[in-house]
């Protein structure tokens, strides 16, 4: 596929197919995440993996974890909008039964350089989010969790001293029409 073709049709996925996504096709996804551009070339992710139902029934347990946490910020934000908070709890607990996730974590640095890091980190989930469409693959980037301090629930239950957690990335085959998604208006200049 065109990269500029995958980059302007990625749309978040928040319903899945129950349908594994290939371990060949998971490690290309893992692989551009590996290859993204980082500051000072830290490289400073570390990312896990979660396919095996067990272990996505543990992520899922520690999403509704995340879900009862958020739901306060969702109603003071979608007061107007119940289904949006509805959506969302929904999606937060179940991971719209995607069949696999990865859970990336930032190495903790002493070199005081932690926005680096965190951008760093960022760019490798955008990279595994394009390289997932470009192999028909949905994704959708959950931040929820640090918006409650819930990161320690999965630094400890997936991967115990290998950094701070950031986000997950869900994986999927989509079940919803990506093309029903509304894009914003642009927000740019030329100077």
């Amino acid at each position: 596929m065109d990269a500029l073709k995958v980059l302007l049709e990625r749309r978040s996925i928040r319903k899945y197919r129950n349908v594994p996504v290939p371990d060949g096709v998971l490690e290309e996804i893992l692989t551009a995440g590996l290859y993204a551009p980082s500051g000072l070339n830290l490289q400073p992710w570390y990312l896990v993996a979660v396919r095996s139902p067990e272990k996505m029934l543990q992520l899922r347990a520690i999403m509704s974890v995340v879900a009862m946490r958020f739901n306060p910020l969702l109603q003071e934000r979608f007061h107007d909008h119940p289904e949006v908070i509805t959506e969302t709890n929904n999606f937060l607990v179940t991971l719209g039964g995607a069949p696999a996730c990865i859970l990336v974590f930032a190495h903790k640095r002493d070199d005081g350089d932690r926005d680096n890091v965190i951008e760093s980190a960022s760019a490798a989930i955008q990279n595994m989010q394009l390289a997932a469409w470009n192999r028909g693959i949905g994704s959708c980037w959950i931040g929820a969790p640090n918006h409650v301090d819930c990161g320690g629930l999965f630094e400890a239950a997936f991967a115990p001293g290998r950094g701070e957690f950031i986000a997950a990335l869900t994986l999927g085959y989509p079940d919803e029409d990506p093309k029903a998604h509304k894009r914003k208006g642009g927000r740019y200049t030329f100077a």
